[in-house]
């Protein structure tokens, strides 16, 4: 009794602790959010420039578009109290999917970059062209890491006999889709009550801007995104129900999302360290055998991915460049973008040593050394790196959503796609037009909006210690702790960004119940006071 006394305390302990570290942070973030912008400098549909520059806001007209928003929220909220939020749900993913449906197919955006190359490994490997994927200097030979991606690809052209990847882009829609709906149904189970869901409701409107132009993204981040938000609901399911099956969907789910898009390994560090609390009060033996089950899964399913592809080209996978040198990356001197963006350091490096992921990685290793001697010897210059660094992956309202839909890249490759943009009005002016303004104005209030009632509601609810309200924060804390190191980009912090939502759900329901109460009281009070002058008459 004593032990499982011991375990609930700790569980307790880091559960409150931890989300009052988010809310601390998610205030902080809001706060530098209501005065300063993070945009890229230049950047237009005909030339991608990912160069952060910074703006300060209006702060007064900052807080009257805040203001007109927490009105609309509220007004929305009051015109549909009689309609069951999942109605209400079911409408907005129906425009939802009609807007993004039609978006991908206005735009027939033309993969660049490490979308093209995942695309042409796809491609190579459905027709027999193996030296790819064998060489240490190919694209994937530097990144073998794409092998789950290019799997993903592959089966999605080989299945529905096609080379052309609107395909993949009408995949991202229904991908998109199910996260909207997998976040209505964790909601559900954080928060039971039916006014949060229908405010959810109208906070995944805003979201839906994000993936309606990111779904142009061949890549794994949004698919990952959908197999990560299901473990996520199991977990949760899970610490409720304790059923062993659960684990099992866990396991397979989150192993997918990881092999879309490795980045995908911090919501798999939070799902074990939320089960292992669990553990630590309820000390069910179930539990820690479905952690080593996830991770083991996890570890067999990257093997036989490598192991398959070594068997089709009969050859072995190249090693690929160490994952330290993305460490050196989000700490090495900027060159044409933000500080712990994405310079070619480490793929130089890696080149210079003939592509030898050992002597790569002891070079690696000296240059952080030598590099985090100087930061700490020059205190300002490591103060506006790392503030830089952090304002420009989180300050950016669109969080290069919108940036990613930019065809620059293609026009100047392709006359004739670079005519056919030319020719829609409304696509450009969406881009870095009029309309784009608007977008990032709209999205600059609901960033507001999303951080502060995020944090308010974790001020409130971070008391309780309840193992559910932890895992949501955690995988958002790990992913801020692990872009402050690795390499960082607005887009690659858009995961966690959206895992907020659901609290900022909640802040919004109870800060419109504080409102509301405080009306009733106003109202309340010339009335008492009526009746108070009544009786002393009499």
């Amino acid at each position: 009794m004593e032990n499982k006394n011991i375990g609930e305390k700790i569980q307790i302990f880091c559960s409150k602790y931890l989300i009052l570290v988010v809310a601390i942070l998610t205030t902080i973030i809001s706060i530098f959010s209501i005065v300063v912008t993070a945009y890229f400098e230049n950047a237009t549909y005909y030339f991608t420039s990912e160069k952060t520059a910074y703006r300060f806001d209006n702060i007064l007209i900052i807080i009257g578009l805040f203001t007109i928003a927490l009105a609309a929220i509220w007004g929305c909220n009051k015109l549909t109290s009689k309609i069951k939020s999942k109605w209400i749900f079911l409408i907005i993913l129906i425009i939802t999917a009609v807007a993004q449906i039609i978006w991908v197919c206005s735009i027939r955006f033309i993969p660049y970059a490490d979308q093209a190359n995942v695309l042409s490994c796809a491609k190579q490997l459905l027709n027999g062209q193996y030296e790819e994927f064998s060489q240490p200097g190919s694209y994937f030979g530097i990144y073998p890491f794409q092998i789950g991606i290019i799997y993903y690809i592959a089966l999605i052209l080989k299945i529905f006999s096609t080379e052309d990847f609107l395909v993949l882009q009408i995949f991202n829609v229904i991908f998109s889709l199910l996260n909207l709906f997998l976040m209505f149904k964790i909601t559900k189970i954080l928060f039971k009550e039916e006014k949060v869901q229908k405010i959810l409701n109208f906070l995944l409107i805003g979201f839906s801007i994000y993936f309606m132009f990111f779904n142009v993204h061949v890549y794994g981040n949004i698919n990952g995104l959908t197999f990560s938000l299901i473990a996520l609901y199991y977990t949760l399911k899970y610490l409720e129900e304790k059923k062993k099956r659960y684990l099992v969907v866990i396991a397979i789910t989150m192993t997918i999302s990881i092999a879309l898009k490795s980045n995908y390994n911090i919501f798999l560090c939070g799902i074990v360290i939320t089960l292992a609390l669990d553990f630590l009060k309820d000390k069910k033996i179930r539990t820690i055998v479905g952690i080593i089950g996830i991770i083991i899964v996890y570890m067999l399913f990257q093997f036989i991915l490598k192991f398959s592809l070594e068997k089709i080209i009969n050859a072995e996978i190249p090693e690929g460049i160490p994952m330290i040198g993305y460490i050196y990356m989000g700490m090495a001197e900027p060159k044409t973008m933000s500080s712990g963006w994405y310079t070619t350091d480490s793929v130089d490096t890696f080149q210079k040593n003939n592509f030898d992921p050992e002597k790569t990685k002891e070079e690696d290793i000296e240059k952080i050394k030598e590099r985090a001697s100087y930061l700490i010897q020059k205190p300002k210059e490591l103060f506006y790196y790392y503030a830089d660094k952090l304002a420009s992956t989180w300050l950016n309202p669109t969080y290069q959503a919108i940036w990613c839909a930019y065809p620059g890249a293609t026009m100047a490759q392709d006359q004739e796609y670079a005519q056919e943009i030319e020719t829609k009005t409304i696509v450009k002016s969406m881009l870095s037009g009029t309309l784009y303004k608007i977008e990032e104005q709209i999205l600059n209030i609901f960033q507001i909006i999303i951080f502060i009632f995020a944090g308010f509601a974790m001020f409130k609810i971070f008391k309780k210690g309840k193992i559910t309200h932890i895992l949501l924060p955690m995988i958002f804390l790990g992913g801020f702790i692990f872009h402050m190191f690795w390499e960082t980009k607005a887009i690659y912090v858009l995961q966690y960004y959206y895992l907020l939502v659901p609290y900022a759900a909640f802040g919004l329901c109870e800060f419109y119940k504080k409102l509301s109460s405080k009306i009733s009281k106003r109202k309340e009070l010339p009335k008492l006071e009526e009746i108070k002058n009544i009786d002393d008459k009499i």
